[in-house]
């Protein structure tokens, strides 16, 4: 096992010797780029851009900590506010890393914990934390522990990630990036206070108390701290298991629309959503008599919270790219913060363009949709429907060619949250259509 790579000073210099040598190798890059010929000028600038993109981002994976959740952050905003080559890079950072040793990890532990027989050797371990297993008497436990120091050194590193962009000639709107940054940090300190997700955990779990589809851990309070949670270890398997891949239709189906309708509970009618959907947050529990599998729900320090005009004006915006009403969704939009009213129609039209194409699984006709993305019924095939490809490449292009306001930071984690519910039911492989959940919102 490694150790984290903890020292302010230490992380400060590799990032700003990273930041530096980047922007050298740029510029490098381009003086010899003056002896291309000039049909291949564009290839070698973008060859070079790349190649000092991935190495940037690979300094940010080995530092690991908060770096890599910085980095995926800024990846939400891609080609909003830095260049294509470093959103490629920035997305390509795995949350997964290499549990540090016990002895530094569990200086974090309070006397409180002594009830419990730990494992020493972490069974998990992400980009802020890393979970054991443990008893407590005879109930099986898990102890998710933060790394040391991590909270309190958040401030300095988002600091030090926008100063190794601005070093390295990455940062097409310094003022831009210093807002976004100042929305996320905010999520992020938010999301390592773990007696607010223990909090969040328990208000989830009691909203869907009565719904036995969905399975929430039970946490144990006494058990807890800011830095530590313990809670039940539930077992269960990853959306890609064999067996998983290999339930009935019918069965996988069930399984997509609970955590579709789960998006809408969240986005509707709690204004409380995880925001980070990633596979490893959820597990399904297999009903050996076939009738009730189960989502299960981990990891809430991601769960945030809509206030009622933010959640009204994604409702509006849903419910009017779902509708196909164009005046509908701009009202939305701008009330989202994501078009402004003296937007271009044609900007505006893009916009709610890239919405439509969004929504289109929850259509009533699809007569408009492409034939591989139906089964000879009619029916919405999500995986086959490459429906994320085709959407990502539009908004693409369209930002590119027109240009478009930054969108707030709660846009962009709701975005990203609706990019992982598409995942998880392509990933499933069902074949549904969707209307049906919005008609009770409308």
């Amino acid at each position: 096992m490694k150790k984290v790579k903890t020292g302010a000073m230490r992380r400060r210099i590799s990032l700003s010797v990273a930041g530096v040598k980047s922007g050298v190798n740029l510029v490098g890059s381009n003086i010899a780029g003056l002896l291309v010929a000039d049909d291949k000028k564009e290839a070698h600038r973008n060859a070079a851009l790349e190649r000092e993109a991935s190495r940037f981002v690979a300094e940010l994976g080995r530092l690991k900590g908060a770096y890599v959740k910085i980095g995926q952050m800024l990846a939400l905003y891609g080609e909003h506010l830095l260049p294509a080559a470093i959103t490629r890079a920035l997305h390509t950072l795995e949350a997964q890393t290499t549990p540090i040793d016990w002895p530094a990890i569990s200086s974090n532990l309070s006397k409180e914990l002594d009830d419990l027989e730990i494992e020493q050797e972490a069974f998990a371990a992400a980009s802020l934390a890393q979970v054991h297993r443990a008893k407590l008497g005879t109930q099986a436990v898990c102890v998710k522990i933060q790394y040391p120091g991590i909270a309190g050194a958040i401030d300095d590193d988002f600091q030090h990630v926008l100063q190794m962009l601005k070093l390295g000639r990455w940062v097409k709107s310094a003022r831009q990036l210093e807002q976004v940054t100042k929305q996320l940090k905010q999520h992020l300190v938010a999301e390592v206070d773990y007696l607010k997700e223990l909090s969040k955990a328990e208000k989830i779990s009691e909203l869907l108390d009565a719904d036995d589809r969905y399975v929430v851990p039970s946490y144990y309070p006494d058990y807890c701290s800011p830095e530590v949670l313990t809670m039940d270890f539930i077992v269960g398997l990853d959306v890609t298991d064999e067996l998983v891949q290999q339930l009935p239709l019918d069965r996988r189906n069930r399984l997509a629309i609970a955590m579709l309708e789960l998006f809408f509970k969240e986005a509707f009618d709690w204004g409380l959503m995880q925001t980070d959907p990633n596979f490893g947050n959820y597990r399904i529990i297999i009903d050996q008599d076939g009738e009730k599998d189960q989502l299960v729900l981990l990891d809430f320090g991601a769960v945030h919270e809509l206030e009622n005009g933010f959640k009204s004006a994604l409702k509006t915006t849903i419910l009017g790219a779902w509708l196909g009403d164009h005046d509908q969704t701009v009202a939305g939009l701008i009330a989202l913060r994501c078009l402004r009213t003296n937007d271009s129609a044609e900007v505006k039209d893009s916009f709610v363009q890239f919405c439509f194409l969004l929504m289109e699984p929850f259509r009533k006709d699809f007569s408009l949709v492409p034939a591989n993305a139906l089964t000879e019924d009619g029916i919405y095939k999500w995986y086959e429907s490459n429906l994320l490809k085709r959407s990502a490449k539009f908004g693409s292009s369209q930002v590119a060619n027109l240009g478009f306001t930054v969108p707030p930071s709660e846009f962009m984690l709701i975005a990203r949250k609706l990019t992982g519910v598409f995942t998880f039911v392509s990933t499933i492989r069902a074949e549904l259509n969707a209307s049906s959940m919005l008609d009770a919102y409308h």
